[in-house]
């Protein structure tokens, strides 16, 4: 799966798609935010919590050498001037009829294998005080028991554990600084390859505090972007109001090429430390929205505070709703999920809902069963550790009919985590249609567990398992979608997603394409993952 990048404010840091499910246990666990996910440093969050409103038409400017030229500022106009019966509500630029759904290449369509994130050399030995490497074994030691004792694969992925355990001590007792030995502890944990479990310094720890509290609070220009190796560009996944990058026209779907004249990405497809900065200063960036040429544009960094958006739009001429659910790792997501619930349906329910997961990387329990508590409710499944399992209990919280509302869910390789679970729980309690691309397959669950410095570990020691089904069935096929709509986020906007043209096919009387009817579950083109994706 690709690494997700958040630019909190600006800044792109590697974090990832495959956002955690998390969960906080007693113990030396801490009662934090789930942070972001596997063989990256933990993201930085972002900013502004109103849900962003974008003009469906401006386009960007023509790329020029001279000084770049500012975009078109988006519409805020309410849905009602735009076509919408409900004031207050944008509404969505697909229009059904008059919009051409995008063609996704071959490249879209062939998942193959995801390249692991680079574990990278090991750090070099430091000479430090002898009371910093006593203090950094003391939590080596707590850190490999925690694993030891509570990781959920005993066989810790066929690796040799007692091997791997001796050559990080060694490297530790060798001498390392904090954030080598840190860094340290996070490529030990990313060699037991379950894509999942990482670990945060104790400033990374606070800033997930912060971001699952809704804090966030960083200088940049206020976008949360994806990195797009093949491409060789980053593409923004959403934008914050109040952040430079939405007033300047900059919204979802538009890509990131180059910053000062240089690439965003490095030669291996990481995001470069090179967006964020002082306030006031300039920042000089390469953008292209789908279909268009690239184009120059300068921002200013700028101090954006506030949680996570989730947008929200009307189809025009239908009761047709849709709801971008960005991530479950900041615990304002089920109040806000909740206002757009209430207001899409003040004149009466929705003929449909449509919830986009392409995106949504996972997050925290506690934010998953609140959203789930909106659609559903009861025990669908349980989470199953080495010794005990709990159940996953939804109590349902009906939001102008959203309990009986007909749903369908968007998925694609991005979705991972609770993320995932979300839209499993949803398709298989026969609540939702899936639409869109198998996902990977990374369901566990995350347990947090703190040190004295105040760094944390996030370790894999459950599995989701859904009612009737094996321990882990998720983990080994991914979601399966009932409709298989290949996208690619950088290659589409609003106005021509594929996936949002289907479900609203679904949800309507009219089909979005041959073999498609309203409500009907067809059987989808392929139905498992490719050989050797997880």
């Amino acid at each position: 799966m690709r690494p997700r990048a958040v630019l909190p404010l600006g800044l792109a840091l590697l974090a990832a798609s495959l956002a955690c499910n998390t969960l906080f246990p007693g113990g030396t666990a801490t009662l934090a935010p789930p942070p972001t996910a596997s063989r990256a440093p933990a993201a930085l969050p972002l900013t502004a919590a109103a849900a962003p409103s974008a003009s469906p038409t401006s386009p960007l400017p023509t790329a020029t050498r001279a000084v770049p030229t500012r975009l078109p500022a988006p519409s805020h106009a309410p849905a009602a001037t735009l076509g919408s019966p409900v004031a207050g509500v944008r509404a969505c630029a697909y229009v059904p009829g008059v919009s051409t759904p995008a063609v996704m290449p071959p490249t879209a369509t062939s998942l193959g294998t995801p390249t692991p994130y680079p574990l990278g050399a090991p750090p070099a030995n430091t000479p430090v005080d002898p009371q910093v490497t006593e203090r950094q074994l003391r939590i080596l030691d707590e850190f490999a028991d925690t694993i030891e004792s509570e990781y959920l694969y005993p066989d810790f992925n066929g690796l040799d554990w007692p091997a791997l355990r001796a050559r990080y001590q060694r490297l530790v007792a060798g001498g390392l600084t904090d954030q080598d030995f840190y860094q340290a502890l996070n490529a030990l944990l990313a060699e037991l390859g379950d894509d999942h479990s990482y670990f945060e310094s104790p400033d990374e720890a606070a800033e997930s505090d912060a971001a699952y509290a809704g804090n966030n609070d960083y200088v940049g220009i206020g976008v949360v972007v994806q990195p797009i190796p093949e491409a060789d560009r980053a593409v923004i996944v959403y934008t914050f109001p109040g952040g430079s990058a939405a007033e300047a026209g900059l919204r979802a779907h538009d890509s990131i090429l180059a910053v000062n004249g240089e690439p965003l990405l490095d030669a291996a497809g990481a995001i470069r430390d090179v967006i964020r900065g002082e306030p006031g200063t300039e920042v000089v960036l390469t953008v292209q929205r789908p279909g268009e040429a690239p184009a120059g544009l300068t921002l200013p960094r700028r101090r954006v505070t506030g949680a996570a958006p989730v947008d929200f739009c009307l189809v025009p001429g239908t009761r047709l709703g849709y709801l971008f659910l960005p991530h479950l790792d900041d615990e304002t997501i089920p109040g806000q999920v909740r206002a757009a619930l209430q207001a899409m349906t003040a004149p009466g329910p929705l003929d449909g809902l449509v919830l986009d997961n392409r995106q949504n990387g996972g997050g925290a329990s506690t934010v998953l069963e609140a959203l789930l508590g909106f659609f559903t409710s009861g025990t669908p499944g349980h989470f199953v550790s080495r010794a005990d399992r709990r159940p996953l209990e939804i109590d349902a919280k009906d939001i102008g009919g959203s309990q009986t509302v007909p749903l369908v869910v968007l998925v694609d390789v991005d979705t991972a985590s609770y993320g995932e679970v979300l839209s499993g729980v949803l398709r298989d309690t026969g609540r939702a249609t899936l639409v869109g691309q198998t996902t990977l397959g990374n369901v566990e669950t995350l347990w947090a567990y703190t040190f004295e410095d105040g760094s944390r570990a996030w370790i894999a020691r459950e599995a989701f398992q859904f009612a009737g089904q094996a321990v882990g069935e998720w983990e080994d096929t991914g979601i399966v979608p009932d409709v298989f709509i290949p996208t690619r986020w950088d290659l589409f906007t609003e106005a021509n997603d594929p996936a949002l043209a289907a479900a609203v096919g679904l949800l309507s009387d009219v089909p979005a394409a041959p073999g498609l009817s309203r409500f009907r579950r067809p059987i989808p083109p392929i139905l498992g993952r490719p050989a050797g994706a997880r």
